[in-house]
């Protein structure tokens, strides 16, 4: 199905013209009337053949997809096309500027989600509401952006994986951890979770029956498995992530009370964003504040600390305080 801008254009420039009972509509005429428009829409210069228009009628009378099914007939006589229904439009509820408007910021921040196939059907929806706001001239002006990367490493097996979840099937992966030869395992994979840009599975090794962590970069094959899915007894994702920041997880640990001594302007920071749901501020004063927070200390904690420099001391645990100042100590100026 064509969901170009283009074939946007025509589909709805064809509706509009065989709208306008006062004139006769055949593939040239229609034709011409969608490249008039095309050009005053986007500045570009086009021929459409009988071919595209004829297929364009076609998709707008029988597309499921499109979901028009727009009653379309020809007059043989009269050599045109006409609707048979005088009160038919594929937009059947002009929008105002207003809701106009709305919809394409809307609109423009959905565009900005990739990486699943899955959701070609959402695409489809998007396409018929880009359909009905098409009419605005010029280049849109771009106001947010997203933090989505359209080239996220490994978000080629997305679509592999969200399948697997959703059917329960288990997988023959090949995976090559950091610094290791690559290694075959079978699992059973339970959720799929993005963290900065990067995506993150979540399964069940098989071989070592437990929960596993794997990126999806470092995956260099998945292929269905004979093996019969195992169902997760115990795993549920918000009680799984609840205590942690970000996907490093382990199960041996228990939360602990984190207290973070935060200076300058970045309290700012900790105040309007929290760094995790159990933040407390335990005092405040002109120079610094203590946070307080319940969680495992990971990997992530340890990143998002060294990120703010000097502006932020660990008070406790002495356990953390100690690896912040090695990891520190290491640092390569």
């Amino acid at each position: 199905m064509p969901t170009n801008k283009h074939a946007l254009i025509r589909y709805r420039v064809i509706d509009r013209s065989l709208r306008n009972i006062d004139r006769q509509w055949n593939w040239s005429t229609l034709a011409a009337a969608c490249a008039e428009e095309i050009q005053k829409t986007t500045n570009e210069k086009v021929t459409l053949s009988e071919r595209t228009i004829k297929g364009d009628i076609s998709s707008m009378r029988t597309d499921e997809a499109l979901g028009y099914y727009a009653p379309i007939e020809y007059d043989r006589k009269e050599k045109s096309y006409y609707y048979s229904d005088r009160n038919y439009s594929i937009t059947e509820a002009p929008l105002n500027k207003s809701d106009s408007n709305e919809l394409k910021s809307v609109l423009s921040m959905l565009r900005q989600f990739t990486g699943f196939r899955h959701l070609e059907g959402i695409e489809n929806i998007i396409h018929k509401l880009e359909l009905l706001v098409y009419e605005s001239r010029g280049e849109e002006k771009q106001i947010v952006q997203i933090e989505q990367a359209s080239n996220v490493p490994g978000q080629q097996w997305l679509d592999t994986l969200y399948k697997a979840i959703q059917e329960e099937t288990a997988l023959s992966l090949r995976y090559k951890a950091f610094n290791k030869e690559a290694v075959s395992y079978v699992i059973s994979p339970y959720l799929l979770k993005e963290y900065k840009n990067r995506w993150f599975l979540y399964a069940q090794n098989h071989d070592k029956s437990a929960l596993r962590t794997y990126g999806l970069e470092r995956i260099q094959g998945l292929r269905a498995s004979l093996q019969n899915y195992r169902v997760p007894k115990d795993f549920n994702p918000e009680a799984y992530f609840k205590d942690i920041i970000g996907v490093t997880l382990d199960p041996k640990k228990k939360p602990v009370r984190v207290e973070l001594e935060i200076y300058g302007n970045t309290v700012n920071y900790f105040k309007t964003q929290k760094l995790h749901h159990s933040q407390i501020l335990i005092e405040e004063g002109k120079k610094k504040s203590l946070f307080a927070f319940t969680l495992i200390p990971n990997y992530e904690l340890e990143s998002i600390i060294l990120s703010y420099g000097e502006d932020v001391r660990v008070v406790k645990p002495v356990s953390l305080k100690n690896k912040i100042a090695k990891r520190v100590a290491t640092m390569r100026g």
